[in-house]
């Protein structure tokens, strides 16, 4: 798409270099003027008398007299001609010499002594001496002021010339990017997620597009973050509302028997929503914890807690919830102290183990491992189960994300375990990751700091 040049930024930016340009010249041309050429003539009119005064003293050598009024007109580019009162020529530095002065003219000039012509070339006459009767008076023809060299328009019109085509490559180098950014901020504005600027620079402008592009690249995933928690809560949702609806209208025609069996479908389905919801709840009040504002209040309900305590009650609930497969505890060491939130926590750690046991089958064993670290604790949980494939790696802490895609109520939960835990981890301060071979089993591992040796000493939860 062409870009048109904005004629007020252009405008104002030739106008600032005119400006300049003009007052340099102009400083330039008095400073040429007044320091170089202009002082000669102008001194040379101040004292003028002066001059003549001197040079009227060889009146008497006609020679000298010459030879100085030559002097006079090679150095200062004075013409001279030197009369006597009675209109006798002295000397002249001249050809053909002034004519002498008429009787109305001479006594004008004995009047005032110095008689200064405002015509063209400029003329003086000087009376000798400065008092009293006249004897000697001098005509002086000075030079013209010097006038602006016959080439200045040419010089001026090209200064303008090349200050309009600067000016023009640099409001384009401003205003084509700029109107880019506005372009893309309407764009983007309107509804259309993929406008980016497109603008690669590597000064001021360039870091502006840059920081606009990374801003609408945050924006956009988290629209369609938002749009897709919304599509997969509205599917996870009609599931178990569609089964509970079905017992629901075979209870209503009267089969009783139906009606009981279908109760405890409907409390399994009346769970799922539950732990839905509570999921949900839990993710965005994460996601508050992780990006809110310097001193904000955290929604994170932190105690001090021993990690030995989260453990057993998490080893606990699963062989209380999963009594078929077998569960293998083992504590490295004694584990360090904790300042979390034990409900949140423990709940990270029960996703976990609860994948371990949906995605391996009965019988099969899973390991609980807890040692403590340098850093803090490490809890691992391994299984002998079905594993995770290479192509669902880097999907796998997705939200609503399953690498069973027919979401068969067997291996049952919505897809949020997982992202749950991370976040959980994460809002703790620690880290999550996942280590998975196909058909031999999937490791999870829990880092995790310690308490601060300030909270050692603080009340527990045991």
């Amino acid at each position: 798409m062409r870009t048109r040049l904005p004629g007020r930024l252009l405008l104002r930016i030739y106008l600032v270099g005119l400006a300049q340009l003009l007052l340099i010249a102009l400083a330039f041309n008095v400073a040429r003027r007044y320091a170089m050429e202009g002082p000669r003539p102008r001194f040379f009119e101040r004292n003028a008398a002066y001059f003549v005064s001197e040079w009227a003293r060889f009146r008497d050598q006609p020679e000298v007299l010459q030879e100085v009024l030559d002097r006079a007109g090679q150095k200062l580019r004075v013409k001279v001609t030197m009369h006597a009162a009675d209109g006798r020529l002295l000397a002249s530095n001249v050809s053909p010499p002034g004519a002498p002065l008429s009787a109305e003219e001479l006594r004008q000039l004995e009047q005032a002594r110095v008689v200064d012509s405002s015509q063209s070339p400029h003329v003086m006459r000087v009376a000798i001496p400065e008092t009293g009767p006249l004897e000697v008076y001098a005509t002086l023809e000075l030079p013209p002021h010097p006038g602006p060299p016959p080439d200045l328009w040419l010089m001026i019109a090209a200064v303008l010339g090349c200050t309009a085509i600067t000016s023009i490559v640099f409001a384009r180098s401003l205003a084509v990017p700029l109107q880019q950014l506005a372009a893309t901020a309407r764009a983007f504005g309107e509804g259309r997620l993929s406008a980016r600027t497109g603008v690669r620079r590597r000064d001021e402008l360039g870091q502006v597009a840059e920081a606009f592009d990374e801003m609408a690249e945050r924006l956009t995933h988290l629209l369609r973050s938002q749009k897709e928690l919304l599509a997969n809560v509205s599917h996870e949702l009609r599931t178990p509302l569609s089964r509970i609806r079905v017992a629901l209208d075979l209870a209503n025609e009267g089969d009783a028997t139906l009606a009981r069996e279908s109760l405890a479908d409907i409390a399994e389905d009346l769970n799922e929503l539950e732990r839905l919801v509570s999921d949900v709840l839990t993710a965005a009040r994460l996601d508050f914890t992780t990006s809110q504002t310097p001193g904000g209040t955290p929604p994170l309900r932190r105690e001090f807690v021993e990690a030995q305590f989260l453990v057993d009650k998490a080893a606990a609930r699963f062989r209380s919830a999963r009594q078929e497969h077998r569960l293998e505890v083992k504590v490295d060491g004694p584990l360090p102290m904790l300042e979390a939130d034990p409900v949140l926590l423990r709940r990270a750690i029960d996703n976990l183990l609860d994948n371990a046991g949906k995605y391996s089958e009965p019988g099969s064993t899973v390991r609980l491992l807890s040692r403590s670290t340098a850093d803090g604790l490490q809890v691992e949980v391994a299984d002998e189960g079905m594993g995770i494939d290479a192509n669902d790696m880097p999907h796998i802490f997705t939200p609503f994300f399953r690498g069973d895609r027919s979401r068969a109520r067997k291996t049952g939960g919505v897809g949020l375990g997982l992202a749950l835990a991370r976040r959980i981890v994460v809002a703790h301060g620690g880290s999550l990751t996942l280590e998975s071979q196909p058909g031999v089993g999937t490791t999870a591992r829990i880092s995790l700091p310690a308490a601060p040796e300030a909270g050692l000493d603080a009340p527990r939860h045991e």
